[in-house]
Formats: C-alpha cells, structure tokens, sequence
C-alpha cells in the first residue's frame, strides 16, 4: 500500500459509534455498490475481513467504522483488482499499525481496460487475455475485476496441465447458468434506472448463489468421485 493511501480503522481501536443492520449496510452501500448483496456481506466476514458485533439474539451490528471497512474492501476489488488474499494481508498490516480513518480510494469507474492492461495486472500475455475473454463471450472493452480474476485462474490451471481448450466445459456450463440468472430475475426487470438497479442486484445476488452452488458441488464430487 502506497503511502499516500488512507489506513483503514478496524477492531484494533474503539469503533466509531453507529449501529446498523445488515440490511441498513446494504441501503447505506448499494447506491455506490448496486451488486452489493447480503450474501456478499456474510461471506467477506467469513473471510476475515470484516467482524460486526452480535446482539444478545445473535443479530449483526455494524459500527461506522465497519461500514467503512465494507467499502474500503470494495473498493480495492472493483477498481484495483485486488484479491481477497491480498486485501486481508493489507488490512492485517493496517490493522497491527493502528491505522484510523478509513477513506475509500477510488479511480474513475468509467476507466476501461484493454488487453495489455489486463496481461499486466495478471502477469499473463495478451493472447491469453484475449483467448479468455472469447471464451466467455465478453469484449476486453468491458473488462473489470470479473475478467481479471478468470485469466488469473486460468493460468493457475494452467500449471496443473489444463490448457483452455481444456475448459470449454467449464465456459459452456456458465453461459448456461448466465441464462438461468436471466430468467431467474426476469420478473423485476422494468425501465427506469430504479428498476434497472433491482435487476442488478437481483442478477448479482442470483448469480452468487449459484457460484456457491457450483463450488459445493464440485467438492462433494471430488470428495466422493
């Protein structure tokens, strides 16, 4: 982390006051983060990243400095490409270094990248980027987090003997759950930007579940061929 960067405020020191559900996160978050859902937020505490106290009856509460921290790792995955393993270590660093007043620091989100962009962030060539984005349908134009994190995998693959040709199954099977998103939220479609907003999140948090769904499915069957 670079020094100019602000330095999150966690449970290193005492949380600013504010007390919010995770529904409240999720009204206070979604006008900068659409995809946002409630899914999301219990799966970056089960990473680590996040600690909201607990109720008596066993109900998340979210302090100011919590909602922070929500955005602060956001941020970091949807304008610099972060993974998870590479947040946690940062906020870890912060966290022993007592930092407070978390800002999150952001890009323009209009930025796009183009294939060259995106083989330097992963450390993989162009051609690849190329070849993945093909794969999945999608022009480099549109490239975010999402494109970033495929070519990352497939090179992981890549040193377990899996080439892309390898994977078509693997791309054919989310294009046909790519459909079943789509006709799972069909009915909260409309015009407006406020529509188009539910149906974003609709998609994402469909989209999320059947990501979980796909990853407990392949390890029963591994663990049981």
């Amino acid at each position: 982390m670079s020094a100019a960067e602000p330095a999150p405020a966690w449970s290193s020191g005492p949380a600013r006051r504010g007390s919010y559900s995770i529904s409240a996160v999720l009204e206070l978050l979604r006008p900068e983060f659409p995809t946002l859902t409630i899914s999301k937020l219990r799966y970056l505490e089960d990473q680590g990243l996040i600690a909201p106290q607990r109720t008596a009856s066993g109900y998340r509460r979210y302090s100011e400095d919590d909602v922070d921290r929500v955005a602060w790792v956001l941020v970091q995955q949807r304008d610099n490409f972060l993974p998870l393993k590479v947040i946690r270590a940062r906020l870890a660093a912060i966290d022993a270094a007592g930092g407070t007043g978390l800002t999150a620091v952001r890009r323009p989100r209009s930025a796009r990248l183009d294939a060259e962009d995106v083989a330097t962030v992963t450390g993989q060539d162009a051609g690849l980027v190329e070849a993945v984005a093909e794969a999945a349908g999608v022009p480099v134009r549109s490239a975010d987090a999402a494109l970033i994190q495929a070519v990352e995998a497939v090179a992981d693959l890549a040193n377990f003997g899996l080439e892309l040709r390898h994977l078509r199954p693997v791309f054919q099977s989310v294009a046909r759950q790519a459909d079943l998103v789509e006709l799972a939220t069909h009915a909260v479609q409309g015009r407006g930007s406020a529509a188009a907003e539910r149906a974003a999140a609709a998609a994402a948090e469909c989209a999320d579940a059947l990501a979980r769904l796909d990853a407990a499915l392949l390890r029963l069957k591994v663990a049981h061929p």
